[in-house]
């Protein structure tokens, strides 16, 4: 069994693995016509003859190469709100694997994505001819935020229960197969399998290997309030001490009376962090100019869990992160990373900045979304000096189920406008050959 800590440790990946790495503040031409009102048609249409690679997809060594397989090609055309569905392929139990399986896409941007009331875009402008429509290189991340829209996806997977829960491998019987649709429409088969899946991310997750009953928990579950307070606090004040020690046999209670393993929850962001910036360390190196990360909790995913509160659970990743990469030398941390945008759109949130200032090295820059995309600039990309040539990371707050990013309308969500405004959608097909040439 991995200790929790061990999950932060950043990861290598082949040297065959194509760069990420872009300058995404220069404007590039494409072949998208300045007529057309949403590219993504345009893209995933027979006329363009621009190409688009396939991704790269940095997964947790825990996870079946048959469920990374499943989880990237098995999607539904459009999840909006839904979970798992009668006659579908991807259950609850594999969404909440999915949080550990991240594809990173370089993509071609012809829209910054702005809040004005709602979710829309700020076009970039057409070429000297004026016929095409330019756009800027990105790297769109589909990292998963936790599922706690409801109480089907992550409030069960971390959920503890009335009977203590035993961690156990999938392989502890020599193989792993993944049922059919039709089986997954029983619910009991289902039930059994996504208690499986649940028994296979405890013992990998768990510093103990397991979670105890209700009846015999070590200490009272903190409310979400308290967690904050408590999270600000040890993250203020305790900075070589890991989160993940700091959580240890502790639980959280939430609105809906549900009691989660913070313990599991926290390794969990760990895990899922450590995947994605692992890929980016190492395929947007300094030298090519690093990458700048931005992050913006979604609030339809934070409806049962506090979007201040699973943005805390981050900044304990990163630094659960940064401390890893200090042990046992002083080597230095997240060298690629050279800006951390944070969405502020909550007063919670803006509150949060000082504590993503302390738990990040000293050569990040810190700042709000809304100061890396002035409105003086009519809310389109303004990287400080410090950042020249680095490549942007943007996020799609997709869910496990759907490939919204190829269907969802542009005023619908993050999702929509990214999706509509970049040609991401082509590099995620689900019937590429492709697809899966670069899992690390």
């Amino acid at each position: 069994m991995m200790s929790v800590h061990a999950l932060a440790h950043l990861r290598p990946f082949p040297p065959s693995f194509p760069s990420l790495a872009c300058d995404s503040a220069t404007l590039v031409d494409t072949d998208v016509p300045v007529t057309c009102p949403e590219p993504r048609a345009h893209w995933l249409s027979w006329a363009s003859t621009s190409t688009s690679p396939p991704p790269v997809i940095a997964c947790s060594p825990f996870i079946p190469d048959n469920l990374v397989e499943h989880l990237m090609r098995n999607k539904r055309d459009s999840a909006i709100t839904t979970k798992y569905l009668a006659g579908t392929a991807i259950t609850n139990g594999e969404a909440a694997l999915h949080s550990f399986v991240t594809a990173l896409v370089p993509a071609a941007a012809c829209a910054d994505y702005a809040w004005h009331g709602g979710h829309s875009a700020v076009e970039l402008g057409a070429t000297r001819d004026g016929r095409r429509k330019r756009a800027r290189r990105i790297v769109l991340s589909t990292a998963l935020h936790q599922d706690f829209e409801d109480g089907q996806v992550a409030e069960t997977f971390f959920a503890v229960a009335r009977a203590p829960i035993s961690g156990q491998d999938l392989y502890v019987d020599g193989s792993f197969s993944i049922p059919t649709v039709a089986q997954k429409a029983d619910d009991l088969q289902r039930a059994a399998y996504d208690f499986r899946l649940k028994r296979h991310a405890v013992r990998h997750l768990v510093s103990s290997g397991a979670l105890p009953s209700l009846g015999s928990l070590s200490h009272p579950p903190w409310s979400s309030a308290q967690a904050t307070t408590l999270l600000k606090r040890h993250l203020s004040s305790s900075p070589s001490v890991p989160p993940s020690a700091a959580v240890r046999d502790r639980c959280l209670v939430l609105e809906s009376g549900t009691v989660l393993s913070l313990d599991m929850l926290v390794a969990a962001y760990i895990a899922s962090l450590s995947n994605e910036l692992s890929a980016l360390e190492a395929l947007c190196v300094v030298d090519e100019g690093g990458y700048a990360y931005t992050f913006s909790p979604p609030a339809i995913f934070a409806r049962r869990l506090p979007a201040d509160l699973s943005t805390l659970l981050v900044l304990c990743a990163l630094r659960e992160i940064v401390l890893a990469a200090h042990a046992p030398g002083p080597r230095a941390a997240l060298p690629a990373m050279r800006l951390f945008a944070l969405g502020t759109h909550l007063a919670a949130l803006a509150a949060l900045l000082p504590l993503a200032r302390a738990v990040l090295p000293p050569h990040v820059v810190v700042l709000s979304r809304d100061n890396l995309f002035p409105a003086e600039r009519g809310g389109t990309l303004a990287f400080p000096p410090e950042c020249d040539g680095a490549t942007l990371v943007v996020h799609n707050n997709s869910d496990a189920f759907g490939q919204n990013i190829e269907s969802e309308a542009a005023g619908g969500s993050l999702d929509g406008v990214l999706g509509a405004w970049t040609d991401a959608s082509r590099s995620l097909r689900r019937d590429r050959e492709d697809l899966l040439d670069f899992v690390g």
